[in-house]
């Protein structure tokens, strides 16, 4: 993806939102640890197996589907213009200064998720090195969908969902690199740090090692994030496992020991910040929409029922809160907090158009309501951004909540996994 140069001025700063319903952070003592976390995405333990009988009939024959004209694909959309990332991961920079202490649990936590995987999830964190991550993370979309997604997109049958999120071209991020950042941020990777303390792993004859480049933002990861964020605001219905599933692809470059659990959440956060300027531009809105409803129209087709019978039949990638509280952890990876507890939530700008397939009936403010109900709590290490706590937004939480709003048009309660 191109690189491009830094703009002159800093985007406006999103609005703050109280929170009174804000949820608590996760510590991580509550909840699984990384390695168990790791196994459960690779096992599917505690997923109730699908039978045969369960499957979905499928048909042999995907519908006609026509790619966007070239005209389309090189239309001049508002969000293909530059843009500056720096300052929404601009913590970074403080935390190098003047806290050594979470610098070198960045190190720790490093070593022992790269030391700690398996064989299967160290051949899975090759697989995501090289690929296509927007095919490689069908399997969250369940057993038989994911099979049908991926069949359909190598046999070149999802043209609109192809052109949008392939790894080389796809108009979702064509114009957004994080080599500008990571090379204002400078930062050495951890095969580059400390080599002697990370088990290589790769393909034969393969480079994983091989960059000199910056380590902070994981570029890997924020190619993960915008696609699987885009792919999961095409099916909304599935978002809960496709984060956890984009999540899965940022966790396997520490176990390639390629980089931190900083640079991952920075890379998160990138990666849904270039997926809400495309939904945020109404012109590049409809070629989501368009994606969509190739998306649905063929998955139906093939798997011979309605997309709600399908996932219903399916066997999903991990069981909703499960996926939930996978995406959860790794928001955070357990660091301390750097700064206060209680403070109200900062919503990005844009934010909300994140919402608008999950939520169509809501409001832009209705959704901005539900992304601070769900956020998770103030004072993470990558919290104190100049426009908003990307860090603190819980996407398929907000995406999957069920919601009521009152009479006078507020939301008083968000339920997450039960949409």
């Amino acid at each position: 993806m191109p690189e491009a140069a830094r703009p002159p001025a800093r985007p406006t700063r999103g609005t703050i939102i109280p929170t009174p319903f804000r949820r608590p952070r996760a510590r991580t003592a509550t909840l699984l640890s990384t390695t168990t976390i790791l196994g459960l995405l690779l096992t599917g333990t505690g997923v109730t197996a699908a039978t045969a009988a369960d499957a979905p009939a499928s048909s042999t024959t995907a519908p006609a589907i026509a790619p966007f004209d070239q005209a389309v694909l090189d239309a001049p959309y508002p969000s293909n213009s530059t843009y500056d990332f720096v300052p929404m991961l601009d913590s970074f920079t403080a935390l190098k200064a003047d806290r050594p202490d979470i610098m070198k649990l960045n190190d720790k936590k490093t070593i022992t998720i790269n030391q700690a995987a398996t064989k299967a999830q160290s051949a899975r964190a090759i697989v995501d090195q090289y690929a296509d991550m927007s095919i490689t993370m069908s399997d969250g979309l369940g057993k038989d969908l994911g099979e049908i997604y991926r069949t359909a997109r190598e046999a070149g049958q999802l043209p609109k969902t192809d052109a949008l999120l392939a790894k080389n071209g796809g108009l979702v991020g064509k114009y957004s690199s994080t080599n500008p950042v990571k090379t204002y941020f400078d930062n050495p990777r951890p095969y580059v740090a400390f080599p002697l303390k990370l088990k290589y792993r790769d393909k034969p004859n393969g480079n994983a090692w091989a960059g000199r480049d910056g380590s902070y933002p994981s570029g890997h990861t924020s190619q993960a994030s915008w696609q699987g964020t885009a792919l999961a605001t095409m099916l909304p219905e599935l978002a809960p496992q496709i984060l956890a599933r984009a999540s899965d692809a940022g966790n396997n470059r520490i176990i390639m020991g390629a980089h931190y659990p900083l640079d991952v959440m920075a890379g998160r956060m990138m990666g849904q910040k270039i997926v809400e300027r495309r939904w945020s531009d109404p012109s590049f809105r409809t070629l989501f929409e368009q994606a969509s409803t190739e998306l649905r129209t063929v998955l139906e087709a093939k798997c011979g029922a309605a997309l709600a019978v399908c996932i219903a039949k399916d066997k999903p990638y991990l069981p909703t809160a499960q996926a939930l509280k996978v995406y959860e952890q790794r928001m955070s990876y357990g660091f301390p907090l750097v700064g206060n507890e209680g403070e109200p939530m900062t919503v990005p700008t844009g934010a909300e158009s994140l919402l608008i397939s999950s939520h169509p009936d809501l409001t832009p403010e209705q959704r901005r309501q539900v992304l601070a109900l769900t956020a998770i709590d103030s004072g993470e290490p990558l919290d104190a951004g100049t426009e908003g706590s990307w860090q603190r937004i819980d996407l398929p939480a907000a995406m999957s909540a069920k919601v009521v709003v009152t009479a006078d048009g507020t939301v008083s309660l968000v339920k997450p996994g039960k949409r």
